[in-house]
Protein backbone atom coordinates (compact mmCIF):
# COMPACT_ATOMS: atom_id res chain seq x y z
CA UNK A 1 0.00 0.00 0.00
CA UNK A 2 1.58 3.42 -1.02
CA UNK A 3 1.34 6.33 1.19
CA UNK A 4 -1.01 7.89 -1.05
CA UNK A 5 -3.61 5.09 -0.74
CA UNK A 6 -3.24 5.13 3.12
CA UNK A 7 -3.83 8.99 3.10
CA UNK A 8 -6.97 8.28 0.99
CA UNK A 9 -8.55 5.51 3.43
CA UNK A 10 -7.44 7.57 6.71
CA UNK A 11 -9.69 10.59 4.97
CA UNK A 12 -12.46 8.55 3.99
CA UNK A 13 -12.83 6.87 6.93
CA UNK A 14 -13.14 10.53 8.86
CA UNK A 15 -15.01 12.00 6.53
CA UNK A 16 -17.71 9.19 6.41
CA UNK A 17 -17.44 9.67 10.80
CA UNK A 18 -17.83 13.29 10.62
CA UNK A 19 -20.94 13.16 8.48
CA UNK A 20 -23.10 12.01 11.14
CA UNK A 21 -24.80 13.68 13.53
CA UNK A 22 -23.53 11.62 16.30
CA UNK A 23 -20.45 11.76 15.91
CA UNK A 24 -17.99 12.25 19.02
CA UNK A 25 -14.34 13.31 18.70
CA UNK A 26 -11.81 11.80 21.22
CA UNK A 27 -8.21 11.43 22.26
CA UNK A 28 -6.40 8.34 23.71
CA UNK A 29 -3.18 7.09 25.13
CA UNK A 30 -2.01 3.35 26.56
CA UNK A 31 1.15 1.33 26.93
CA UNK A 32 1.48 -1.62 24.96
CA UNK A 33 3.85 -5.14 25.26
CA UNK A 34 4.54 -5.64 22.00
CA UNK A 35 6.02 -9.04 20.73
CA UNK A 36 6.59 -11.06 16.79
CA UNK A 37 5.22 -14.16 16.13
CA UNK A 38 5.80 -16.69 12.61
CA UNK A 39 7.78 -19.08 11.35
CA UNK A 40 11.10 -16.14 11.02
CA UNK A 41 10.89 -15.29 14.69
CA UNK A 42 12.86 -17.48 17.74
CA UNK A 43 12.50 -16.83 21.52
CA UNK A 44 11.41 -13.35 21.50
CA UNK A 45 10.12 -11.43 24.53
CA UNK A 46 7.55 -9.24 24.80
CA UNK A 47 9.05 -5.18 24.49
CA UNK A 48 7.01 -2.41 26.29
CA UNK A 49 5.93 0.83 24.17
CA UNK A 50 3.34 3.09 23.83
CA UNK A 51 0.40 4.41 21.79
CA UNK A 52 -0.86 7.88 21.41
CA UNK A 53 -4.48 9.67 19.32
CA UNK A 54 -7.38 10.34 18.25
CA UNK A 55 -10.53 8.69 17.68
CA UNK A 56 -13.98 9.22 16.86
CA UNK A 57 -17.54 7.63 18.03
CA UNK A 58 -19.68 7.20 15.51
CA UNK A 59 -23.28 5.86 17.54
CA UNK A 60 -25.37 4.19 15.20
CA UNK A 61 -27.74 3.25 18.50
CA UNK A 62 -27.43 3.77 22.33
CA UNK A 63 -25.91 0.13 22.54
CA UNK A 64 -23.32 0.06 19.04
CA UNK A 65 -20.85 2.21 18.07
CA UNK A 66 -18.25 2.49 15.52
CA UNK A 67 -14.67 3.65 16.25
CA UNK A 68 -12.34 4.87 13.93
CA UNK A 69 -8.89 6.26 14.93
CA UNK A 70 -5.63 7.52 14.06
CA UNK A 71 -2.64 6.64 16.37
CA UNK A 72 0.88 6.90 17.09
CA UNK A 73 1.98 3.25 18.24
CA UNK A 74 5.09 1.72 19.05
CA UNK A 75 5.62 -2.40 17.76
CA UNK A 76 8.69 -4.86 17.83
CA UNK A 77 10.05 -7.39 19.81
CA UNK A 78 12.75 -7.73 22.27
CA UNK A 79 15.32 -10.90 22.86
CA UNK A 80 18.18 -11.87 25.81
CA UNK A 81 20.65 -14.34 26.31
CA UNK A 82 22.84 -15.48 29.34
CA UNK A 83 25.67 -17.87 29.42
CA UNK A 84 28.51 -19.00 32.12
CA UNK A 85 31.01 -21.42 32.29
CA UNK A 86 33.02 -21.25 35.26
CA UNK A 87 34.00 -17.32 35.98
CA UNK A 88 33.56 -16.90 32.64
CA UNK A 89 30.12 -14.63 31.98
CA UNK A 90 28.40 -13.42 28.96
CA UNK A 91 25.07 -11.80 28.26
CA UNK A 92 23.61 -10.67 25.17
CA UNK A 93 20.56 -8.30 24.76
CA UNK A 94 18.98 -7.07 21.50
CA UNK A 95 15.56 -5.08 20.41
CA UNK A 96 13.52 -4.13 17.13
CA UNK A 97 11.68 -0.66 17.91
CA UNK A 98 9.34 0.09 15.23
CA UNK A 99 7.49 2.83 14.73
CA UNK A 100 3.89 2.85 13.40
CA UNK A 101 0.25 5.05 12.10
CA UNK A 102 -1.87 3.26 12.96
CA UNK A 103 -5.62 3.18 11.98
CA UNK A 104 -7.95 0.89 13.85
CA UNK A 105 -11.66 0.64 12.68
CA UNK A 106 -13.89 -1.34 16.13
CA UNK A 107 -17.27 -2.06 16.19
CA UNK A 108 -18.06 -1.46 19.80
CA UNK A 109 -20.95 -2.94 21.98
CA UNK A 110 -21.61 -1.16 25.14
CA UNK A 111 -23.75 -3.18 27.97
CA UNK A 112 -25.35 -0.56 30.28
CA UNK A 113 -24.57 -1.60 34.43
CA UNK A 114 -26.08 1.90 36.13
CA UNK A 115 -23.05 3.74 36.81
CA UNK A 116 -20.76 2.45 33.94
CA UNK A 117 -20.34 0.91 30.89
CA UNK A 118 -19.19 -2.69 29.93
CA UNK A 119 -17.29 -2.31 26.62
CA UNK A 120 -16.43 -4.71 23.93
CA UNK A 121 -14.94 -4.34 20.47
CA UNK A 122 -13.95 -5.54 18.09
CA UNK A 123 -12.74 -4.61 14.26
CA UNK A 124 -9.94 -4.83 11.68
CA UNK A 125 -6.29 -2.11 11.93
CA UNK A 126 -4.40 -1.00 9.42
CA UNK A 127 -0.63 0.04 10.40
CA UNK A 128 2.09 1.90 8.04
CA UNK A 129 5.52 1.80 9.34
CA UNK A 130 7.27 4.92 9.15
CA UNK A 131 10.50 4.46 11.41
CA UNK A 132 12.19 1.86 13.38
CA UNK A 133 15.76 1.12 15.33
CA UNK A 134 17.84 -1.69 16.20
CA UNK A 135 19.96 -1.88 19.64
CA UNK A 136 22.11 -3.95 20.97
CA UNK A 137 24.14 -4.69 23.78
CA UNK A 138 26.81 -7.53 25.00
CA UNK A 139 28.87 -7.89 27.98
CA UNK A 140 31.20 -10.16 29.15
CA UNK A 141 33.50 -10.02 32.63
CA UNK A 142 32.70 -6.75 32.90
CA UNK A 143 33.34 -5.73 29.58
CA UNK A 144 30.58 -4.18 27.64
CA UNK A 145 29.51 -2.99 23.89
CA UNK A 146 26.39 -1.66 22.64
CA UNK A 147 24.72 -0.22 18.76
CA UNK A 148 22.35 0.73 17.12
CA UNK A 149 21.28 0.36 13.54
CA UNK A 150 18.17 2.09 11.82
CA UNK A 151 15.49 0.23 10.44
CA UNK A 152 13.71 0.98 6.84
CA UNK A 153 10.36 0.51 5.94
CA UNK A 154 9.30 -0.25 2.17
CA UNK A 155 8.77 -2.37 -0.88
CA UNK A 156 12.48 -2.72 -1.92
CA UNK A 157 13.82 -5.98 -0.18
CA UNK A 158 17.46 -4.83 -1.39
CA UNK A 159 17.16 -1.41 0.50
CA UNK A 160 14.73 -2.52 3.49
CA UNK A 161 13.90 -4.59 6.07
CA UNK A 162 10.52 -4.83 6.71
CA UNK A 163 7.17 -4.07 4.58
CA UNK A 164 5.52 -0.74 5.19
CA UNK A 165 1.72 -2.30 5.23
CA UNK A 166 1.05 -3.57 8.39
CA UNK A 167 -2.78 -5.03 9.26
CA UNK A 168 -4.46 -7.06 11.23
CA UNK A 169 -7.96 -7.98 14.12
CA UNK A 170 -7.92 -6.60 17.58
CA UNK A 171 -9.95 -7.48 20.10
CA UNK A 172 -10.80 -5.81 23.76
CA UNK A 173 -12.89 -5.27 26.36
CA UNK A 174 -13.14 -2.43 28.83
CA UNK A 175 -15.45 -0.08 31.17
CA UNK A 176 -17.26 3.40 30.57
CA UNK A 177 -17.36 5.87 33.39
CA UNK A 178 -18.87 9.16 32.20
CA UNK A 179 -16.51 10.68 29.18
CA UNK A 180 -13.72 8.24 30.26
CA UNK A 181 -12.95 5.12 28.67
CA UNK A 182 -10.56 2.44 30.14
CA UNK A 183 -9.93 -0.93 28.28
CA UNK A 184 -7.47 -3.46 27.47
CA UNK A 185 -7.38 -4.99 24.21
CA UNK A 186 -4.98 -7.57 21.81
CA UNK A 187 -3.76 -6.72 18.56
CA UNK A 188 -3.36 -9.95 16.27
CA UNK A 189 -0.98 -9.54 13.27
CA UNK A 190 -2.31 -10.99 9.77
CA UNK A 191 0.70 -9.15 7.34
CA UNK A 192 4.06 -10.54 6.68
CA UNK A 193 6.38 -8.16 7.42
CA UNK A 194 9.08 -9.91 5.88
CA UNK A 195 9.89 -9.45 2.26
CA UNK A 196 10.87 -13.16 1.63
CA UNK A 197 7.67 -16.00 1.77
CA UNK A 198 10.26 -18.44 3.21
CA UNK A 199 9.60 -17.11 6.29
CA UNK A 200 7.29 -14.91 8.24
CA UNK A 201 6.92 -12.36 10.73
CA UNK A 202 3.88 -10.66 12.26
CA UNK A 203 3.44 -7.97 14.88
CA UNK A 204 1.21 -9.18 18.08
CA UNK A 205 0.64 -6.50 21.11
CA UNK A 206 -1.17 -6.21 23.98
CA UNK A 207 -2.90 -2.71 25.11
CA UNK A 208 -3.64 -1.05 28.25
CA UNK A 209 -5.63 2.21 27.22
CA UNK A 210 -7.68 5.01 28.52
CA UNK A 211 -9.50 6.99 25.93
CA UNK A 212 -11.43 10.52 26.46
CA UNK A 213 -14.40 11.37 24.13
CA UNK A 214 -15.31 14.77 24.30
CA UNK A 215 -19.10 15.92 24.31
CA UNK A 216 -20.27 12.36 26.00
Amino acid sequence: MSKKVFVVLLAAVLTASYAQAQFTFGVRAGFNLTDFSGDGVEDSKMKPGFQIGVVGDLALSDNFSIQPGLLFATQGAKWSENESEGDYKVSYSESMNLNYLQIPINAQYKLDLGDMKLLLQAGPYFGYGVSGKYKWEESWNGNKESGDDKIEFGSDEEKHHFKALDLGLGFGAGLQFGNIQAGVGYNLGLANLAHSDNYKIKNNGLAITVTYLFGK
